[in-house]
């Protein structure tokens, strides 16, 4: 999906309430400056027998995306990291010579893992890295990389539709925060669904089958059904840790007792 330009006669300025905290985004300057979602690219394979791969993307001034990654630790391996290199720094290309990343468990060293998703922050900014790379430390051999080319910081982007369906379903801005928080202004719904989610998934017609189950508006995933939102109230929607905007086609408000899709919006493709 295209970024849309936000309309002339749009306010300028929007509240948004992620984990309880408030912040004014200037929608003018900061909205859909840098389309959300970029794609940084995929590993490269240096070393044939590591069977490393997985995709790269854009998530935050510190912090990326890497989904479906696969790692195949080498025998010869004892010591496997994630490494980043900083433009203009020493380690020009994917070496030893970077800096050592986290993984999405607070961990530094690497073990096999095949088609995990998560999240990984950044020891610096986004778009000062110049590469990330699986290191072996005892072999010192770059097993994969993947150089990051004219990277900007994305920005939240406000999509092009919004919620409005049976019983009462309607909202105004629908906007990615991040890739794994959804902003819905005044979304208004009566509640009367027994069994109704924020769900998110690929399948066409909108389905709860292969979904994956969103937070409620508290932030909280085991809940058994939405409240009622009359009056119109702002609501804040999270991912789970391991899963991102980027894996999927839409969001949908979604009643998994009677399988009913009051209504979706479209997710941007990276």
């Amino acid at each position: 999906m295209a970024t849309t330009k936000l309309a002339v006669g749009l306010l300028a300025v929007l509240f948004l309430t992620v984990n309880g905290a408030s912040y004014v985004q200037n929608a003018d300057e900061e909205y859909n400056k840098n389309f959300y979602g970029q794609k940084i690219g995929t590993f490269v394979q240096d070393v044939p027998l590591a069977d490393i791969r997985g995709e790269v993307f854009a998530a935050a001034d510190r912090a990326i995306w890497v989904q479906k990654f696969r790692l195949n630790v080498p025998s010869d391996c004892t010591s496997v990291v994630f490494l980043v290199g900083e433009k203009g720094g020493a380690a020009v290309q994917p070496d030893g010579g970077g800096v050592p990343v986290k993984d999405n468990k607070n961990s530094i060293e690497l073990a096999s893992v095949d088609n995990a998703n998560f999240t990984l922050n950044l020891p610096i900014e986004l778009e000062d890295v110049a590469w990330l790379s699986v290191y072996c430390r005892n072999t010192n051999e770059t097993l994969a990389s993947v150089v990051f080319n004219d990277v900007e910081t994305p920005t939240p982007l406000e999509l092009n539709e919004v919620f409005k369906g049976e019983h009462r379903v309607e909202s105004e801005r629908v906007v990615i925060v991040d890739h794994q928080t959804v902003f819905i202004q005044n979304l208004q719904y009566d509640g009367q669904g027994p069994a109704t989610w924020f769900i998110a998934g690929n399948v066409l017609p909108v389905t709860s089958n292969g979904a994956t189950k969103l937070s409620n508006q508290d932030g909280v995933f085991d809940y058994g059904t939405l409240p009622s939102y009359l009056p119109a109230r702002n609501v804040t929607v999270q991912f789970p840790r391991d899963a991102s905007v980027f894996e999927f086609d839409w969001l949908s408000l979604y009643c998994t007792q009677i399988h009913f899709n009051f209504d979706d919006v479209k997710l941007p493709t990276p």
